[in-house]
């Protein structure tokens, strides 16, 4: 099937997990890469020479501007744009400090809307696509992860009502939701097996093939697009998961 294969591209969180993978997927189609990162490590393929490389925190809006001087000083274009930085912290939702509930929201939230404006506004002369990584959590609203969940639900929200106002300059705003991908974000959390993890490359391809086909919302695989129907029939059906994920949880603490 044909994937997403645009002349440039800028990817944050692209150093690891589903931004590396969507690195490697690009570059193979022939893309030019920024890769927007807070940490650059010794990857081979940071000699690339269809990649460039940009210590960047997402925090911080005024390294977001200087990310966004090096890409209008050195391309004719920025054709899309995918946030995969993140975070994300397990524990119960009383046992985070303020500061550790920033922190997130303002890596995983605001990281995402800062560049997204930022990409929003150099594409609105030729449009364009940006796609914000929220996450299969938005529709199971696991316990133990509150300060992601709210991050990633603010996210969906944030990119489906960009959506519609960037129709009028042809930029076209996603959401992706994956389920479980195996990332150093997932660390050690075991996974149940109704719900396991597929690799970060598989995650790419579907990502890139579902943007190639113009989807606004991406949610994959079908435990989490299972997830999102019964959520929408009535979230209340998914509590006796939830209660178990948080009983089993407190038994082995």
């Amino acid at each position: 099937m044909h994937i997403l294969a645009p002349k440039v591209a800028l990817v944050t969180g692209g150093s690891s997990g589903i931004g590396a993978a969507l690195v490697r997927r690009l570059v193979a189609a022939g893309t030019s890469v920024i890769v927007a990162d807070s940490t650059i490590d010794g990857s081979s393929d940071r000699f690339d020479s269809r990649i460039r490389f940009v210590q960047v925190d997402v925090a911080k809006p005024s390294q977001i501007e200087k990310l966004f001087e090096v890409v209008k000083a050195n391309y004719s274009s920025l054709d899309l744009v995918i946030n995969c930085a993140g975070v994300c912290s397990y524990g119960e939702a009383s046992s985070f400090s303020s500061t550790q509930w920033e922190r997130e929201l303002t890596i995983n939230l605001m990281g995402t809307v800062h560049v997204t404006l930022a990409a929003y506004a150099a594409m609105q002369a030729r449009g364009g696509i940006i796609a914000n990584l929220s996450s299969m959590s938005v529709f199971l609203q696991p316990p133990l992860f509150a300060p992601y969940v709210t991050s990633k639900a603010a996210i969906l929200a944030f990119s489906r009502a960009l959506a519609i106002e960037g129709e009028t300059h042809g930029i076209q705003v996603s959401v992706v939701c994956p389920g479980n991908v195996r990332t150093p974000l997932l660390g050690a959390w075991r996974q149940s097996f109704l719900t396991p993890t597929i690799s970060a490359d598989d995650a790419a391809m579907r990502i890139l093939r579902a943007l190639a086909r113009r989807r606004r919302i991406i949610v994959f695989p079908l435990y989490a697009r299972i997830f999102w129907y019964v959520d929408r029939l009535s979230p209340r059906l998914l509590n006796p998961l939830r209660r178990a994920i948080l009983k089993k949880s407190r038994i082995h603490s």
